[in-house]
């Protein structure tokens, strides 16, 4: 073990490892040979495989598949693995051997990958290009099979492809592959397949979401021309369809249990191996210090519980040192940090290797021979600048506000008190039962596990003083953990949980709507200006059901009025288009018909106000919660401004008056 040099920064002690720069795209990178070189397979990387591959015995069933995990857990190298794997290609040396089929299965992969890439268009569609751009690739020599024109003729066309077609197409080329001995079958897989089902719920009438269950009998029932789907997911299909209707609901249930689930989800020693394999520290420049704490650090954790009832103990052990300059209490706090409040697939790797503001990467400008780790305290920072804002937005779910307002008006030159306040108050923002922010967690994140009685007796005085001289700490629950205010405030992320299975999912909400429209006249400002003669149309709303009735009723001493049919769904729209192309219009010139888009793309926003309401005038326990109460009223007030601007929207009204 060599002696760290001096002068040299910690920057200069990691050598990032350069596949984790970048986020995979399945379709460009799958022409790469070099896209999976570096890449970790972990046990439990393994074991998803191990569970697909069961799907290339003659007769399986099961070949249809949706892999379920959170953002930066490695689902799109999973996919480009898969499809490697499945398609037969070399893989890198790093995992042949572990990877190898006879170890798996009996039977050699050999299929031929249609990857597609979740966008907002229809499924269908996406399918059909996926699939010409492989057939295409397969058959560049010799004559063009005919499902090549099929397929073009299909994409050329102005009318909608149908399922039927779809599935035919998808069928005829696994069929001819086979019969051309060009693979063993399909394999299709759908990254960001979130997407294609957003689309659905924007667009029914272009996409839906049927096709997906079509798709997953016939794959399941492919016997001996096996054709496999797998469908990546941020979040279960239950969470897209949450603005439907019950009875949609219930089909989308339907349609998900069709695939079987794999939750793409790394134990915690496994995710500290690809962070180490990501920083690639040069160990051997560290000094022997470094590996007594780090080693004593990760086994308090272990101890306390913070890394799980049952971690690989050897492994984390062994990682520890290589988590330079990363203290090691931060690993917990990280994962559990970007699996709740992160929003791309890069949040964790972006932490580790890029240059954001407070990050990893900018700690390590200092130089090595200071001593210091990134620590709670530090990650606090990156916090705030990197997620505040978003944070802020959903305090109800952290108490961030509250949280940050505290620390940022405590007045202290005393920086060892305010690390301890940035330890406390990441610890209760996260709030989970098994990160507490006890004394001797406190002591262990900011001094170490092998800090001097000295350090710790100052750490002691430090946490009484804020607690009982200062008054900003607090102890709170059974495990006597410390908190940065002293009430038991109320759980509005559970309140809120409770609401929306109260209230339950909206079916028509024309009604609910017209709560949140402006019912003043509309001036015509600019005739006004130009002749100086007031002209002014009044605004009537109905539902596609009452607007036969409006229309022909309505009476006024206005000098125009505005019809505007609420619509419910594209159906709905498209009943009121064909309304307006009536003559007996033309007998009422002054009555005009507006028609807004679809009223169901607002389901979310209405849930969401009506939730807040609710909870506002049913939580008795916010009398006695300042904050709550507040944090309430916020997001009552920022849901409803919210809803009435998209309203608005809807149905092309605005602040300004008619020209």
């Amino acid at each position: 073990m060599k002696k760290s040099v001096p002068n040299k920064k910690i920057s200069d002690l990691l050598k990032p490892n350069s596949r984790f720069f970048r986020s995979i795209h399945l379709e460009r990178d799958f022409r790469d040979p070099d896209a999976l070189s570096g890449y970790i397979l972990t046990d439990h990387t393994l074991s998803c495989l191990e569970r697909i591959a069961k799907g290339l015995k003659e007769y399986s069933g099961q070949r249809a598949w949706r892999i379920i995990g959170n953002y930066g857990s490695g689902k799109s190298s999973f996919a480009l693995f898969l499809a490697r794997w499945f398609s037969g290609q070399e893989l890198p040396l790093q995992i042949q051997k572990a990877t190898d089929y006879h170890q798996i299965t009996e039977v050699k992969p050999d299929f031929i990958p249609v990857l597609i890439t979740g966008s907002r268009e229809p499924l269908g569609l996406a399918i059909l290009k996926a699939l010409h751009y492989r057939v295409s690739k397969l058959y560049v020599n010799g004559r063009k099979p005919l499902f090549l024109d099929e397929l073009e003729s299909c994409l050329q066309s102005k009318e909608e492809v149908t399922d039927d077609q779809i599935l035919n197409m998808v069928l005829a080329v696994s069929s001819k592959i086979i019969t051309d001995n060009k693979g063993n079958g399909l394999l299709l897989i759908l990254d960001e397949l979130g997407k294609f089902l957003e689309f659905s719920i924007l667009y029914p009438e272009k996409q839906d979401v049927y096709l997906l269950q079509r798709l997953a009998e016939t794959a399941s029932r492919s016997a001996d021309k096996p054709i496999f789907i797998m469908g990546l997911l941020h979040q279960g299909f239950s969470t897209y369809a949450d603005q439907l209707s019950l009875s949609g609901q219930r089909e989308w249930e339907k349609i998900s249990a069709r695939f079987e689930e794999i939750i793409f989800d790394h134990p915690i020693e496994q995710i500290s191996t690809l962070v180490t394999s990501a920083l690639s520290v040069h160990t051997d420049l560290l000094p022997k210090e470094h590996f007594i704490e780090s080693k004593k650090s990760m086994e308090a954790l272990i101890q306390l519980g913070w890394l799980g009832p049952a971690p690989a103990k050897k492994v984390l052990l062994e990682d520890a040192s290589k988590l330079y300059p990363m203290h090691p209490t931060v690993l917990p706090v990280l994962v559990r940090l970007f699996s709740r409040f992160g929003q791309n697939e890069r949040s964790l790797f972006n932490f580790l290797l890029s240059n954001e503001p407070f990050g990893l990467q900018a700690f390590a400008e200092r130089s090595v021979t200071s001593g210091d780790y990134y620590r709670l305290h530090n990650l606090y920072e990156y916090i705030k600048f990197n997620f505040g804002y978003r944070l802020g937005i959903q305090s109800y779910r952290s108490h961030w506000n509250q949280i940050d307002s505290m620390i940022e008006s405590f007045a202290t030159e005393r920086v060892l008190e305010l690390n301890i306040l940035k330890t406390v108050g990441i610890l209760n923002l996260l709030n989970c039962n098994d990160l507490i922010a006890t004394e001797e967690t406190i002591t262990l994140a900011i001094a170490g596990a092998n800090s001097l009685n000295l350090t710790q007796r100052q750490l002691r005085t430090a946490i009484e003083t804020l607690q009982k001289g200062r008054r900003v700490l607090y102890r709170r629950g059974a495990a006597m953990g410390f908190c940065l205010w002293p009430h038991t405030s109320v759980d509005l992320e559970k309140a809120y949980e409770r609401t929306s299975q109260e209230l339950g999912t909206l079916s028509r909400i024309s009604d609910m709507v017209k709560d949140y429209i402006e019912l003043r006249p509309i001036v015509a400002r600019r005739h006004y200006i130009q002749t100086g003669n007031l002209r002014y149309f009044e605004v009537h709303y109905c539902s596609v059901t009452e607007l036969v009735t409006v229309f022909k009723t309505v009476i006024s001493d206005a000098d125009g009025i505005i019809v505007v049919p609420l619509c419910e769904t594209p159906e709905e729209r498209s009943l009121a288009l064909k309304f307006v192309t009536q003559l007996e219009l033309r007998d009422r010139p002054e009555v005009l018909i507006a028609i807004p888009p679809p009223l169901n793309a607002l389901v979310g926003l209405l849930q969401e106000a009506q939730r807040w309401e609710w909870i506002a005038s049913n939580t008795p326990e916010l009398n006695t919660d300042r904050f709550a109460a507040e944090e309430v009223s916020r997001q009552r007030d920022a849901s409803r401004t919210s809803l009435e601007n998209r309203i608005q929207g809807f149905i092309g009204r605005t602040n300004q008056n008619l020209n």
